[in-house]
C-alpha cells in the first residue's frame, strides 16, 4: 500500500480531513456575514477561506481556539486568528477568557497569555422577517406589516393562527422557524423582543433559550440564515427571521414590514448612525464599550444592530498580524471608493460612519497607540498561538 492511499485511509477513518498548514489569517463565524467575507477582495489574498459555522460557534473557537468548531464535518487544525459574531461578546465571556488568556489571569509571558481581545463593529445589519402566508381567499399576502405586539405574538406563540393577525388572513397555523444554533441574527431579534414583552423573551443568541416556556411542536429549527430561508419558502404559514443578504429587502412580498418599514439600505435613516463611538482611552480599551446597546431604535426600522469583528491585540506569528492589518487598513480606512463599503452596501449591509472608522484607525493602527496591533510594548512575546 502506498504511503498516500494509507494517509488516505487514516484521515478518513478518524474523520478528520488532511489540511494544509494554517493560512495567514483563518477564521469565521457568522452566517449571516458569509456573503460579504466571501466576495473576493475582502479578506487578504493571504488569508484563509471564511468558514460559515454561527455567530456562537465563532466566538467559542475565538475564545478557545477551538479551530475544530468551526469545521465540524471536516475537522481542521490551525490557529483560530479571528470571529465575525452578531452576538455581542458577554461580560462572562470576557471574565472567563482574560482568567485563562490574559494576565494577571495566565502567567505573564507564558504559552497561556495570548493578550488582550478587541471587538469592533463593521457594518450595520438589520433582521428581516421573511414570511409565507395566504388569504382566505388563497393568494398570497404580499403587503404584511407588523406592529410590536403582533411580533411579540407571532414568535411568542401566543398569535397561533394567521386569521388573528387579520380577518382576511387563513386560519393557516403559524409555524416560527427560527436557528437552532448561537445565532447573531435570534440575538438581535430576541433583544428586541425583549425591550417590547420582557415576559415573553429574554435576550439570548438561541432563540429557543430566550423564549419563555415550551416551544410549539410544529415550528422548525434551523442551523443557518441560507437554510431557514429555504424552510419558509417551502412552509404554508411560516414566518422566520434572518440577515438582509439573502432576500430582496425592498420587497414587501418577501419580508414583512416593520412598523410600517420594510429593512433599511444604506440610504435609509437608521438610529446606529447616530451613536458615537467611545471618546476616552480607558471606553476604547474595553471591548464593551465598542458594542453598544439599542433593543429598540427611537426611529427607523425596529430590529437592527452590528456585526462585529473580534479579534486578539497580539499575534505570536506576524503573518497574522499583517494580514490582519491590510483587512484594517483597507475596510476602516478614510477613503469608502478604496474601502469595503460597496462591498457591505451590495450585500445590504450598511457601512460605519467616517468619525468611527477613524476611531477604530486611531486606537488600533497607529503605532504610538497603546491598544495598536502588536504594539511592541503590550506584545513582547505574547499573542495568540501559532
Amino acid at each position: 500500500m502506498s504511503r498516500y492511499l494509507l494517509a488516505a485511509l487514516v484521515g478518513a477513518l478518524t474523520g478528520f480531513c488532511t489540511a494544509p498548514a494554517s493560512a495567514a489569517l483563518d477564521g469565521g463565524g457568522s452566517y449571516l456575514m458569509q456573503g460579504f467575507y466571501t466576495t473576493p477582495g475582502v479578506l487578504p489574498p493571504t488569508a484563509g477561506g471564511y468558514r460559515a459555522a454561527g455567530s456562537g460557534v465563532g466566538k467559542r473557537a475565538l475564545l478557545t481556539n477551538d479551530s475544530v468548531a468551526l469545521t465540524p464535518d471536516y475537522p481542521e487544525s490551525f490557529s483560530v486568528d479571528y470571529a465575525i459574531s452578531e452576538s455581542r461578546l458577554t461580560a462572562s465571556e470576557l471574565a472567563k477568557y482574560r482568567s485563562a488568556h490574559q494576565a494577571p489571569g495566565a502567567v505573564a509571558g507564558s504559552a497561556a497569555d495570548w493578550g488582550p481581545l478587541i471587538q469592533l463593529p463593521v457594518a450595520i445589519t438589520s433582521v428581516a422577517v421573511p414570511y409565507r402566508v395566504r388569504l382566505a381567499s388563497g393568494q398570497p399576502v404580499t403587503d404584511l406589516d407588523l406592529n410590536g405586539g403582533m411580533l411579540c405574538g407571532l414568535f411568542s406563540g401566543a398569535i397561533s393562527t394567521w386569521d388573528q393577525i387579520n380577518p382576511a388572513y387563513s386560519r393557516t397555523p403559524v409555524t416560527v422557524i427560527y436557528r437552532a444554533d448561537g445565532s447573531g441574527t435570534s440575538e438581535l431579534l430576541t433583544r428586541h423582543l425583549n425591550s417590547l414583552c420582557p415576559q415573553a423573551f429574554s435576550t439570548s443568541n438561541r432563540f429557543a433559550t430566550a423564549h419563555y416556556g415550551p416551544l410549539p411542536g410544529h415550528w422548525r429549527a434551523e442551523r443557518s440564515d441560507q437554510d431557514l430561508l429555504a424552510r419558509v419558502a417551502a412552509s404554508e404559514g411560516a414566518i422566520g427571521y434572518s440577515g438582509p443578504s439573502g432576500l430582496d429587502i425592498s420587497s414587501n412580498a418577501q419580508v414583512a414590514r416593520v412598523n410600517g418599514l420594510l429593512p433599511p439600505t444604506a440610504i435609509t435613516p437608521i438610529s446606529l448612525t447616530q451613536i458615537p463611538p467611545p471618546a476616552t482611552a480607558m471606553d476604547r480599551a474595553d471591548p464593551h464599550k465598542w458594542a453598544p446597546d439599542i433593543a429598540n431604535p427611537a426611529y427607523g426600522y425596529a430590529i437592527v444592530g452590528y456585526s462585529y469583528l473580534l479579534f486578539g491585540q497580539c499575534y505570536r506569528d506576524p503573518q497574522d498580524a499583517t494580514a490582519l492589518r491590510i483587512f484594517l487598513l483597507r475596510h476602516f480606512g478614510p477613503n469608502p471608493e478604496a474601502g469595503n463599503d460597496a462591498r457591505l452596501i451590495a450585500q445590504h449591509l450598511i457601512p460605519l460612519d467616517a468619525v468611527w472608522k477613524k476611531a477604530v484607525r486611531d486606537s488600533f493602527l497607529l503605532s504610538t497607540s497603546p491598544l495598536g496591533l502588536n504594539n511592541p510594548s503590550v506584545c513582547n512575546g505574547i499573542g495568540r498561538p501559532l
